[in-house]
């Protein structure tokens, strides 16, 4: 049984499909990257992934539960956790506040566990562990980019879904940020990956899926997809693919 699939699934925004009888497979242990243009439908996956996205229909299961009709909170406790496009991280509050939020939808848990948790998470981005108590709103792009991310982590996901980690960064954190994303994998989490940067996303992930507005184009391992010139050419920049992420 895969961890997450998709069968069929449509997605619509008022009168219009965004997602058009899209299907797709996700096994445990596994990075899988979702790529295509602007408009392809990328983010749109994740958030009906989520529950974010009120009218969804088809088949939507992780580890054999259908999401479809569930609220956001109820599939965060299920386990999956989604970093927006954007990062989002609350201006007014430290490091430490915005990472420690990150677990307060999971029932149960003491604060003094919470704590030991976000601990654990300023070892795993020691980049941060100097700036926890430093707040949002003066963190970089990069900064800000982990902290989303170990936000994520807290919620103790078997599924992490992250929404264009490298947007607006420089190359070196770019590596910086791909480099955590195999490291998460490594440890035991599964991560969907929507990527405009191909060529890293591909250097990580197992295999991918080409979206192209609303539906699926291609799917396969990264060297089938780059194998494809025409998918090449308009999708993946037409440059040979980046060297693994070390």
């Amino acid at each position: 049984m895969p961890l997450l699939e998709l069968g069929g699934l449509v997605a619509r925004y008022g009168a219009g499909d965004v997602l058009k009888d899209l299907s797709l497979v996700v096994e445990e242990g596994e990075i899988v990257a979702l790529l295509g243009s602007n408009g392809a439908g990328k983010s749109t996956t994740l958030r009906a992934i989520s529950g974010l996205v009120p009218n969804v229909t088809g088949r939507l299961s992780f580890a054999g539960q259908s999401l479809i009709g569930m609220k956001p909170e109820a599939i965060v406790r299920l386990g999956i956790a989604h970093v927006p496009e954007g990062r989002r991280v609350f201006p007014g509050l430290t490091v430490r506040e915005n990472i420690l939020l990150g677990g307060s939808n999971r029932r149960g848990v003491s604060r003094r566990v919470l704590e030991q948790e976000t601990d654990e998470m300023l070892v795993f981005f020691p980049d941060l562990k100097r700036l926890e108590h430093a707040l949002g709103w003066t963190l970089s792009g990069g900064q800000l980019q982990m902290v989303a991310v170990a936000r994520g982590m807290m919620a103790k996901p078997r599924l992490l879904l992250l929404d264009e980690p490298s947007l607006g960064l420089a190359p070196l954190i770019v590596q910086q940020v791909f480099r955590i994303i195999a490291e998460i994998r490594r440890r035991g989490t599964t991560v969907l990956l929507v990527e405009q940067n191909a060529h890293m996303a591909l250097s990580v992930a197992d295999r991918g899926y080409v979206l192209e507005t609303g539906s699926l184009l291609v799917s396969g391992k990264p060297a089938e997809l780059w194998s494809n010139p025409d998918v090449r050419a308009a999708y993946l920049g037409g440059k040979t693919v980046a060297a693994a992420v070390g």
